[in-house]
Parts: structure tokens; sequence; C-alpha cells
């Protein structure tokens, strides 16, 4: 009996029970992996590293024909410049009142409108080579050379080189012990190699459907063969199979909550009859005495 009121109990307290695993399947990503674009659309003049090509920061990844787009500047920077003679004549006559005051405005303003169009020119030549952000290796390539993309098209996938990151769905309930710092050995399947790894974020929100949340940690020495893609299985070493504080605090008092209430009872009722009883023993003594 006191067994059942202890379960039902620790179901009231809505105790759950401890997980008997500290294993979570994780997949490793590249600190920076990005997909890189231009604004420019020309033809593809030279594209020198293909698909797993590794690369310095700084270098030119794609290069674009950009003659048109040359010529355009030149021409703006002409009108510009003829513009400019215009406006220092207009503000010259000016002087001498040889010409209104809105004439002189009117030549400097369209001088600073050709100057500002031969700007827009020269930053969309700043699109005709697109250098490496950091240091890394090509993943995919979406044209070749001799081809023309369109404006703001994806034309090739990159990560960077060094440290990785682990990326894992964890049930929720670990947050109890799981914090940054934690430390993680991970296998990885295609390779066999264990790496180390420490957590370094934890998501901001629980999932409230599966009740999981995402946690990244951050592999710092990472083998010659380990890419980003790979999955493996991790270990948390700081895990402690049946120990959660969550579950430890709630069933604290649910063994109080089922036990105390039929010991409680049975106490209650035998001090009860026990103070009956000896009330009736001292009446019967009394009476004794009398006698």
């Amino acid at each position: 009996m006191i067994a059942l009121v202890m379960a039902i109990g620790s179901s009231a307290w809505g105790a759950a029970p401890p997980s008997t695993t500290n294993e979570a399947r994780g997949v490793l990503r590249a600190e920076r992996e990005v997909v890189l674009s231009s604004s420019v659309s020309e033809r593809i003049v030279k594209m020198p590293f293909r698909e797993g090509d590794h690369f310095k920061a700084g270098q030119t990844l794609v290069t674009f024909d950009c003659g048109r787009l040359a010529a355009e500047l030149r021409a703006a920077r002409a009108d510009a410049a003829m513009e400019g003679r215009n406006a220092q004549v207009q503000t010259e006559l000016l002087k001498m009142d040889a010409t209104g005051r809105a004439d002189a405005d009117v030549a400097r303003l369209k001088h600073q409108e050709r100057k500002a169009q031969a700007d827009v020119i020269s930053e969309r030549m700043t699109g005709c080579k697109v250098n490496a952000p950091f240091s890394g290796a090509v993943v995919e390539t979406m044209f070749r050379t001799d081809e023309t993309p369109p404006p703001n098209e994806k034309l090739l996938k990159i990560v960077k080189d060094g440290p990785l990151e682990l990326n894992m769905i964890v049930p929720s309930k670990w947050l109890s012990w799981l914090k940054r710092g934690s430390t993680i050995n991970f296998v990885v399947d295609e390779t066999g190699d264990e790496l180390q790894a420490t957590v370094s974020r934890i998501s901001g929100a629980v999932d409230a459907v599966s009740q999981t949340i995402k946690i990244i940690a951050t592999v710092d020495k990472v083998p010659t063969g380990v890419l980003p893609g790979m999955s493996g299985k991790a270990l948390f070493n700081e895990y402690k199979m049946g120990e959660s504080p969550r579950s430890t605090k709630a069933s604290e008092p649910t063994a109080q909550a089922g036990s105390s209430p039929v010991a409680s009872k049975e106490k209650t009722d035998s001090c009860d009859i026990s103070v009956g009883c000896m009330r009736s023993a001292g009446v019967e003594n009394d009476n004794k005495t009398e006698r």
C-alpha cells in the first residue's frame, strides 16, 4: 500500500525517469560556410579553383570580363570632367555678372550628377573579381569558365579552414547539468577518429514539441581527413547515469508526500487510540481505588 501511494505521489509531482544514456548524434560544420555571388552579369574569364581546392584569404576565385564596364566608366568620367569645366565657367561668369545665379547652380549640380554616375559604375566594377574572404576550400561551383551568370546569382560555395563546430540536438532535461564548457568525446563515423569538443553555445529556446534543444561545441584540433558534414556519436563526459538535479529535487517531496500521509495517519490513529486507552485505564484505576 505504501509503495502504491509513493508511486502515485511521484506521478503527481511529475518527476520523469532519469535518462539512461549520455550519447547523442552530432554533425560537424565549418565555422564559416558561405555562398559567394556578384552583382556583375558578365562572362567568366577565369575560375582557377575547383571543388576540393584550397585557397588563401584574398586570392581571386572568379574573374569576369568587364571590358564593357570599363568603357562605360571612362565615358562617365569624361562627362563628369566636361560638366565640371562648364560649372567652372559659369562660376566665373557669375562673378562678372555675365550669367544668372540659377545657371551657375544648374551647371554645378550637373557636374555632381555626372560624378555620381561614374562612381556607380566604379562600384559595380568591384564585382568584376570575387576574392576569398578567408582561407579555406571550395565545396561546390555553380558556374564554369565562359558562362555568363545573372546578377547576384550564386557562383560557388566555400568553407573556412581550421576549427570545426559540432552541432547536436539533445533532450532539454539535460540542461540541468549541461553547461557551456562541458566536454564531449566525439567519434566520427566515417573515419573512426575520436575528437575532443567543448560546448560553446546553447540555443536560446527549447523546442516545445520534441522537448529538445540545439547545442554547438567547438572542435579545436581536427585531424587530417575529417571534413565538415561528417557525423558521429557524441559522449558527454559530465553526464552521470540516474543523476538529475531536477528529478532529485522532485523526488524528495514525492517520497514525503507518498509515505507521510499513511504513516502520519497510522501514527495519529495509534496516538488517538493510545490516549483513549490511557484515559480508560486511568478511569478504571480510579474506580479500583475508590472501591
